[in-house]
């Protein structure tokens, strides 16, 4: 059978890359149409932004569009088609409809509405050849993991993020907020924010830094496309063994690893790096600066928390972005005056969670997973790390960012990270990332 060709692997890689962080609480699928040879594309669709039409739609509409109504063709698509309704019909529909020559996929759907339905069968018994395809399931892993959580898992994927000092510190001694990481890791971060559904900061970190948590991109970012290539030169841990070939490139490479190591997540967290800097991929997310935004996860302890000006910047970034996607969980045994609550709820679209400080993870977990929330970006402090690091499972991340800032004395991270959890690291300008999963359990 023949594999994925190399031109369709990149394709569809970068349409999931930019679905992601903007069509959650769907998947971002990817979607090719091509001639049965499987030598030319002839219509491409990802998933649209939240409640539009899904990926194996947009490539129809495409296909239609192109003039190839009565053309035979097969259909590359990363996850299965849909086989419910929702607010849009059902894509197995599509596929029934056009009937290609052969329906090849990434991974099955575990969104109980679909496994209710076998539409893989229904398709084979409309005469349809159904390929499940190792290049697709790749992407699919590594594009989907968030969504394959919180529909089996109940619960978001996660990166914790840190940047330390030459030290080792996250933070001085006195905690006073400095910088320490360079230009071209500040802009990838914020990438990186545009690719998460929600970024989530402590009390601490609120108090002391006055957080936005936005997703922004700057205007001059071209200069520092070419020092920025430098990125994928990847220097393997012990669990990366055998992740050379992440991309696929140049390998029918078909192994996916699996168990506690967080590939996937892993090989999401290296597109961050070699797309951050893609002109076309930067120009989209500018364009549509608006439908990346993540949530903004707020976790308020007391009301002391709250920094003078905080509630005035939360409300400039709704005005600039169109949307109130602050979202605040408060500590329901603590005091809170009702008009501090009016400005909050005012900068919402969801209503105030409360939560018991003994169960926040889990009840975080749970909260975000009903708004839709498929990777959840931990951006600090301690109490966060202390939080959530115990949770980490299969495909949860902590991304280290080593630079060259130097502390002479300071507050190291409640994080555990060493040879046995290092996947891999990379040289990005004049910091080095280090991506780690958890220990084995």
């Amino acid at each position: 059978m023949t594999p994925l060709p190399e031109k369709f692997r990149e394709e569809l890689r970068k349409l999931s890359f930019l679905s992601t962080g903007e069509s959650s609480p769907n998947p971002p699928v990817s979607c090719l149409i091509s001639d049965v040879e499987n030598t030319r594309i002839l219509a491409k669709g990802r998933t649209s932004p939240t409640g539009g039409p899904h990926a194996e739609r947009n490539a129809y509409d495409e296909f239609l569009k192109n003039g190839f109504l009565q053309k035979p063709h097969n259909v590359w698509v990363t996850l299965e088609p849909c086989t419910h309704s929702g607010k849009t019909p059902p894509c197995l529909d599509l596929i029934l409809e056009h009937k290609p020559k052969t329906l090849y996929y990434g991974r099955k759907d575990p969104n109980p509405l679909v496994r209710e339905n076998e539409g893989l069968e229904l398709c084979r018994r409309a005469g349809i050849l159904v390929v499940a395809d190792p290049g697709l399931e790749e992407i699919a892993e590594e594009s989907l993991f968030g969504f394959f959580s919180r529909i089996e898992r109940k619960r978001p994927s996660m990166i914790l993020k840190t940047a330390l000092s030459k030290e080792g510190f996250f933070s001085p001694k006195d905690k006073f907020p400095i910088r320490f990481t360079g230009d071209i890791t500040d802009h990838l971060t914020s990438i990186l924010r545009a690719k998460c559904d929600a970024v989530l900061v402590g009390p601490g970190t609120l108090f002391r830094d006055n957080p936005g948590l936005e997703f922004r991109i700057r205007e001059d970012v071209s200069p520092w496309a070419e020092s920025g290539a430098d990125v994928l030169e990847f220097e393997y841990g012990t669990r990366g063994i055998g992740t050379e070939n992440f991309t696929g490139r140049n390998s029918g490479n078909t192994d996916i690893p699996d168990g506690n190591g967080g590939f996937g997540a892993s090989y999401f967290l290296k597109n961050v790096l070699q797309y951050g800097f893609e002109p076309e991929i930067l120009g989209i997310h500018r364009k549509f600066r608006e439908r990346y935004q993540p949530y903004r996860i707020f976790i308020i302890f007391e009301e002391r928390n709250i920094p003078d000006g905080w509630i005035e910047k939360q409300r400039e970034i709704n005005e600039k972005n169109g949307s109130k996607k602050c979202v605040f969980l408060l500590n329901k045994g603590a005091f809170f005056e009702e008009r501090t609550k009016e400005q909050l709820r005012s900068l919402a679209e969801k209503e105030i969670y409360t939560f018991d400080p003994k169960t926040l993870a889990e009840e975080c977990f749970a909260f975000l997973s009903s708004i839709g929330v498929n990777l959840l970006l931990v951006e600090g402090g301690n109490l966060m790390y202390e939080t959530f690091s115990p949770k980490m499972r299969k495909n949860d991340l902590i991304l280290k960012i080593q630079t060259t800032r130097s502390v002479s004395d300071g507050i190291r991270p409640s994080l555990t990270t060493n040879e046995k959890t290092l996947l891999w690291k990379a040289n990005v300008g004049e910091d080095i990332w280090e991506a780690h999963g958890c220990l084995r359990v």
